[in-house]
């Protein structure tokens, strides 16, 4: 489930017409079933999520990794090693990455992609009250995981906005942290706005 908080309690929606093959209709109104879904609600849920996080990762060329290979490969890892990777791709591919889709850096962009890239994971929450971003991501990998998202997320907020990183909670499934935003942040309604995705099953 992707929960993000916003203003708006509905989302405008539009009836749009599509042709397509047979057999992917018959395959989506499978999952549906499966799902106890309508099938509208299904393709509303594909959309979305490439909107969300599809179309970014192909920009930026990312391949899905099972969580059981995160748990074997940050299992065996040192804490050292850990928060030293964390380090080097916060400053090098991280920086990257918000450079490469909104081709500035500064706290609005900073949150834009903390938005998406915490989108990926089973369930994340973003709160901003007017003074703090509130984040809560749970991932359900590991604890040395944990340590990775704390070290990594730190390391980039305090590059690229120059602000500090309180971490509430630091599990083995989940983080929660909080860091002072700006008085306004103008260019976060695109991500901020989007409607709640409910879980699915596929």
């Amino acid at each position: 489930m992707i929960r993000e908080l916003s203003q708006k309690s509905y989302a405008k929606t539009e009836t749009v017409s599509f042709r397509i093959d047979a057999r992917v209709r018959s395959i989506l109104e499978g999952e549906a079933r499966k799902g106890g879904m309508s099938l509208n609600t299904l393709v509303s849920q594909i959309f979305l999520r490439y909107a969300m996080w599809g179309r970014y990762a192909d920009r930026l060329r990312l391949i899905p990794v099972s969580k059981d290979l995160l748990r074997d490969l940050f299992g065996s890892m040192d804490r050292e090693k850990i928060a030293e990777v964390a380090r080097q791709m916060a400053d090098s591919s991280g920086r990257e990455h918000i450079l490469f889709l909104y081709q500035e850096l500064n706290l609005q962009t900073l949150v834009q992609f903390l938005n998406l890239w915490s989108s990926h994971f089973d369930t994340y929450e973003h709160r901003y009250d007017g003074r703090n971003h509130f984040y809560t991501i749970h991932h359900d990998v590991n604890l040395n995981f944990s340590l990775f998202v704390r070290e990594y997320l730190t390391t980039m907020i305090q590059s690229v906005a120059t602000k500090q990183v309180r971490f509430e909670t630091v599990s083995p499934n989940s983080v929660t942290f909080r860091f002072e935003g700006g008085s306004e942040l103008p260019g976060t309604a695109t991500t901020l706005d989007l409607p709640r995705l409910e879980a699915s099953n596929y």
